[in-house]
């Protein structure tokens, strides 16, 4: 856990939470309900500076979210080359999975010759439900066919 700056209780705080929760992404309430957890108030505003302040680092990652939904961070490990592939964000669970793969450069080709556009891939996500969540969904149906 690397801090730049000025490194106060909450700023560690926020940093943990962060890192313990790097598979997937967390909106500011996530924080806030976190900390209030932990017996640390601090004010939203607070959370929102020291996200952006983190995001500028390359620390997080912002996913700007759908109109009249919260932003949604994620904390990045260095070397994750995040601006070299897409992400992938489970509908149901929150998890993000990083599209690191050869098949990335051929989609990105593709578009960039074929349809004139550049990806962005350091904010841009898939959404749809990751194996996990499709393997308890299956489970389920197993377990009680007639509630489906």
């Amino acid at each position: 856990m690397k801090e730049t700056g000025y490194a106060t209780a909450s700023r560690r705080k926020i940093l943990k939470f962060l890192e313990s929760n790097r598979d997937r992404t967390v909106t500011a309430a996530d924080i806030d309900e976190y900390l209030t957890a932990q017996n640390s108030q601090v004010n939203v505003t607070t959370i929102y500076r020291y996200l952006d302040k983190l995001t500028k680092e390359g620390t997080v990652i912002k996913y700007v979210a759908q109109k009249g939904s919260q932003a949604a961070y994620q904390y990045v490990e260095r070397g994750h080359h995040c601006d070299e592939h897409l992400h992938c964000k489970c509908v149901r669970c929150g998890r993000i999975i990083h599209l690191e793969c050869a098949f990335m450069d051929e989609i990105s080709e593709h578009i960039r010759k074929d349809h004139g556009f550049a990806l962005q891939c350091r904010n841009s996500i898939l959404y749809g439900v990751c194996r996990e969540c499709q393997e308890a969904e299956a489970g389920r149906r197993k377990a009680d066919p007639d509630a489906y």
